[in-house]
């Protein structure tokens, strides 16, 4: 998702490491034992849950370089992206928006191209990215369903060390989130505790670019009542799926759906998200930025100024900890 009016980041350049198998998640340290610009102490301990960000995006200095090209071959992305003003950011970006938020970890999500070989750049790009730091960057890279391989994709980039697959937008790239391959795509996910990020709107207001194409909220919830072992979150807080976490066969039905706060400050009021976390309890609600959209750092504090204290670190980090990098709740 993005809004209009953004300034260009001052993305760095990221010299990569192959893709390599990365298991170690119970891993605190950052890139050093010495903090630093790119480099936050950090501060997390058996009792308190770290600050993680549960979506961000980045692209790979390569892709930024061709926006253009890119743009011209891909609809969705010449939506959301032609503009130049439109932030793409890479690994370095989001290590120093990190650093200023006091940011320990973070969830660095694909962005759904149509094409195969661009799909695997970002994945090839993000996967590299996690290497770099083992056990803070959990990588989501992104699948198309339409295309032939997508299974031998995700299994590949599983084995590389992709904690799940997102941000996933369906109908902007032509496949049936309710189809059979959605199905498989959801009990591979159960089968290998791989999470599933969907880009979920709001099917009122106003239209801004990225809105449309991703899952409705009626969608995920039988897709999720379909394969409840499947664990999902629902981007942007769900486009209103919690309201109907109120009705009881709801609520008992998608008790693996998680909701995450990316961009909820350009959408909705103050106190939506301690109203989602009255209506789907603490610990199923994710504090994301959506950076490189927003900054990480004001959307951090905006979510404790609101939050009710006892749902500050669950909310903040705790639940992300355990969901993306297999950490033990505080």
């Amino acid at each position: 998702m993005r809004g209009i009016g953004h300034a260009p980041d001052d993305a760095g350049i990221l010299r990569p490491r192959p893709p390599a198998v990365n298991r170690s998640f119970e891993n605190v340290e950052y890139f050093a034992s010495s903090p630093g610009p790119d480099r936050p102490a950090p501060c997390y301990h058996a009792a308190v849950a770290p600050r993680i960000d549960a979506h961000t995006h980045l692209f790979p200095p390569a892709q930024a370089a061709r926006r253009e090209a890119l743009a011209d071959a891909d609809p969705t992305f010449a939506e959301m992206y032609r503009d130049p003003r439109a932030k793409l950011a890479d690994a370095p970006a989001l290590r120093r928006a990190m650093a200023r938020a006091g940011i320990e970890r973070a969830v660095a999500a694909g962005f759904a191209f149509r094409d195969a070989r661009c799909l695997a750049e970002q994945a090839d790009y993000l996967l590299a990215a996690a290497a770099e730091a083992p056990g803070v960057l959990a990588p989501l890279p992104c699948l198309n369903l339409a295309l032939p391989g997508w299974e031998a994709a995700a299994a590949r980039w599983l084995e590389a060390g992709a904690r799940g697959f997102g941000e996933l937008r369906p109908h902007n790239q032509g496949w049936d989130p309710l189809g059979p391959d959605a199905v498989r795509l959801a009990h591979l996910a159960a089968e290998t505790g791989a999470v599933l990020l969907w880009h979920v709107s709001e099917p009122v207001g106003h239209a801004y670019p990225g809105k449309r194409g991703g899952i409705s909220p009626a969608e995920l919830c039988e897709l999720a009542a379909r394969v409840p072992g499947a664990r999902m979150v629902a981007a942007h807080l769900g486009g209103g799926l919690p309201f109907y976490l109120q009705m009881p066969e709801v609520r008992q039905a998608i008790g693996n759906i998680y909701f995450d706060t990316a961009a909820a400050s350009l959408l909705y009021d103050e106190g939506t998200v301690a109203r989602v976390v009255a209506l789907a309890g603490p610990g199923r609600v994710l504090f994301g930025s959506d950076f490189p959209l927003l900054a990480p750092r004001r959307q951090l504090e905006r979510i404790i100024a609101e939050l009710p204290p006892d749902a500050v670190a669950g909310v903040c980090g705790g639940n992300a900890a355990s969901l993306f990098f297999g950490l033990p709740q505080p």
